[in-house]
């Protein structure tokens, strides 16, 4: 009994050794850490993009004296993201490591074309996170990472995670991971989408991507069409939508905005709407989500009927022609203007994904009270449901704040 037990107490500690051993350890400097990585398509083969760090030159950046670029670019052609990864092997005199990818770019014309053979292996692989960002590019993504040179962030990473973090302030573009997007092409019901990023040419010229919504007053913008110039040529905003594995279309930042806020993601964005009294004046009102929507599905047959309850919660910041809107009369007018833009804004965003077949919104999800079985969703085919769905839509506004003003005073003019 005694040696039993002995044997027992060696076996242990000589199992202790073998877990605790670091056979596979490799020091900082024998590594190749990959940032992003970008994917063209380049006939039946795939031009892959890689963003790599020197982290001898981000040193310097950080420590003030440094001259060299923080990260450096290669590109390879391969069939697949893994035979690319063996070929960037060869081309560095470092074990290359994914760990640290933070950013998935594609190319729009790989996205139309489908991605399901790439996110499939992305997934499955044991160093690609399912947090990582994915993105789709307007034009190619080589020159997208060549041209972004953010002059506020040192570490590549660190703007992409800005850049997503930051999206909670204007509602402009989602946030899009990996993991949600696998998720959804997965599921029943919803499709998939992503960021959309493109180049602005900085001319200061913009190009809206279509008529405004009643009684708003700013346009609508693509990515790469808004009218700048100075700072980073690459910006992200609207959203790239996908059916299944395919990108469909792209919604605007008008589309973006009224998506955020069924996904009771909007935080905070400036409506700047037509005064409802003194038209040729502009009103400013920052919005956000007062409530999480109310979205119940009636009717499930040919075309279901989907209600959707949206509560706005606002703080005037502007108001320049003068009128008392703080006043109840008047507010009403104002809180009615707003609801009546994010309606109006809703519906085109709803249309345009019916028309795209693609429910991103995920009312599906709604609809699953409705069925017995799993089998029974699956057999509606909710998804091919949805382009002849029809919506009720009933948007509610209360202005709660009126900045540091109590009471709006008209500016004296002197004529």
């Amino acid at each position: 009994m005694q040696k039993s037990r002995i044997r027992l107490i060696v076996c242990f500690f000589l199992l202790c050794l073998l877990l605790a051993g670091c056979n596979g350890g490799k020091e900082t400097d024998e590594i190749a850490w990959v940032i992003s990585i970008g994917v063209d398509k380049a006939g039946d083969e795939l031009e892959i993009t890689y963003r790599i760090a020197i982290p001898r030159a981000l040193a310097g950046e950080m420590a003030g004296g440094g001259d060299k670029k923080p990260t450096t670019l290669i590109t390879v052609r391969a069939a697949s993201l893994a035979e690319g990864r063996n070929l960037l092997n060869t081309a560095l005199a470092r074990s290359v490591s994914l760990n640290q990818v933070r950013l998935l770019v594609v190319s729009e014309d790989l996205a139309r074309s489908g991605i399901d053979d790439l996110i499939g292996p992305l997934i499955r692989f044991r160093e690609f996170r399912g947090s990582i960002f994915i993105m789709v590019a307007r034009g190619n993504v080589r020159e997208t990472f060549e041209k972004n040179a953010p002059s506020l962030e040192t570490l590549s990473s660190r703007w992409i995670e800005n850049y997503v973090q930051s999206s909670n302030e204007v509602s402009y573009y989602p946030k899009a991971s990996l993991h949600e997007f696998y998720l959804r092409l997965k599921n029943a019901t919803g499709s998939p989408y992503a960021l959309y990023v493109g180049l602005n040419p900085l001319t200061g010229h913009g190009q809206p991507s279509g008529s405004k919504a009643e009684g708003e007053a700013t346009e609508p913008y693509l990515p790469g069409d808004t009218p700048r110039i100075g700072g980073d040529p690459v910006e992200v905003l609207g959203t790239a939508v996908f059916k299944g594995a395919k990108m469909v279309g792209a919604l605007d930042t008008e589309g973006t905005r009224a998506f955020g806020t069924l996904q009771n993601q909007l935080y905070r964005s400036f409506f700047v709407i037509d005064d409802p009294l003194a038209p040729k004046h502009k009103i400013n009102i920052a919005v956000r989500n007062g409530s999480k929507p109310k979205i119940k599905i009636d009717n499930l047959g040919e075309r279901p009927t989907i209600n959707i309850d949206v509560f706005l919660e606002g703080e005037i910041t502007a108001i320049p022609s003068g009128i008392m809107y703080e006043e109840t009369e008047y507010r009403s007018l104002l809180e009615q203007q707003v609801s009546n833009v994010m309606k109006n804004e809703l519906q085109n965003m709803l249309a345009q994904t019916q028309e795209w077949g693609a429910d991103i919104a995920d009312f599906g999800y709604y609809s699953r009270g409705n069925f017995s079985t799993l089998q029974e969703l699956q057999e509606y085919k909710w998804n091919s449901h949805y382009p002849q769905a029809e919506f009720i839509i009933n948007v509610r506004t209360e202005l709660r704040r009126s900045g540091l003003m109590q009471q709006t005073e008209p500016i004296r003019r002197d004529d």
